[in-house]
Parts: structure tokens; C-alpha cells; sequence
């Protein structure tokens, strides 16, 4: 598979995912708390988006390996191995933690500060589940075999 084919994979299947469970996690938070300009829910907030980001990436595990293994750009590959918590570095996975803590807080100001709190509280977090979707069936339909556990699948 070539190293283009990889990105957009990689784009449709990790990242864009990524930055849309970043924004549901702000926009749940928005809609469930009142006093939005305390730190310590912000911290609080932060600190469970933060968790939740790590289980994401723990399930992603294996499409990130093979994803990984197929591509020969290093750059790529080192940004591939990002998002891996569990096989690339011990170091990586704290690194994530930290960096998923500080997203989280940038997201839910950055979701309180660009929608009303009717669209917080309405449909902000259908049309983010929605948008989550199709960015992984686009992923999964480019290039379904190569992800595959089974490697005789064809």
C-alpha cells in the first residue's frame, strides 16, 4: 500500500475521529454543567476526557500496528506510532495522557466559545456522532482488507 493511500487512511480513521471525540467529550460537557468557568469541573472534565481518549486509542491498537508495519516514510510512521499507547513507547503513553488532558480542556472552551447553548444542548452531539461515522466507513471501505485480523481475508 503506498505511503498516500496510508495518510488518508490514517486521516479518515484516526485523526479526524480523534478531533470528533474531542469535541463530543466538550460538547457533553457544556451540556451538562452550569457553571462553566469553574477550573476544577474543567480539570475534572479534562481528567475523564482524558481516560476516555486512552481507551479509544487501546481499542485502535491493531490498525495502528498494521497501519504502521506498511508504511516506509519514517515521518509518517512516527506519526502513526502516536497515537499507539501500547506497543510503540512507555514514554508515548504518558505523553498522550497529557496531550488528551490539554485537547480536552482547549475543546470544550473552544465548543462553549463557537455554539449557542441550544445547539449545545440540541443537536451539536448528533451531527458530531454523525460526522464520526462517516469518516469511519470512508476509512473502512478504502481499504478494508489490509486492516483486517484475519490476514487471509481478501
Amino acid at each position: 500500500m503506498s505511503n498516500k493511500k496510508i495518510f488518508i487512511i490514517y486521516t479518515f480513521l484516526f485523526i479526524i475521529p480523534y478531533f470528533l471525540c474531542l469535541s463530543l467529550i466538550g460538547t457533553g460537557y457544556n451540556a451538562l454543567i452550569n457553571h462553566y468557568n469553574s477550573w476544577w469541573r474543567l480539570g475534572i472534565c479534562a481528567l475523564i476526557g482524558a481516560i476516555l481518549m486512552v481507551a479509544v486509542k487501546s481499542i485502535a491498537h491493531r490498525p495502528i500496528s498494521i497501519i504502521a508495519k506498511q508504511t516506509s516514510n519514517p515521518y509518517l510512521r512516527r506519526l502513526i506510532n502516536f497515537f499507539n499507547i501500547l506497543d510503540y513507547n512507555s514514554s508515548n503513553f504518558y505523553w498522550n495522557f497529557a496531550i488528551d488532558f490539554v485537547l480536552t480542556i482547549i475543546f470544550a472552551k473552544l465548543i462553549h466559545q463557537l455554539f449557542a447553548p441550544y445547539q449545545i444542548m440540541g443537536t451539536l452531539s448528533g451531527w458530531i456522532i454523525a460526522l464520526l461515522i462517516v469518516s469511519l466507513i470512508l476509512a473502512s471501505n478504502l481499504e478494508y482488507s489490509t486492516l483486517s485480523i484475519d490476514p487471509e481475508q481478501k
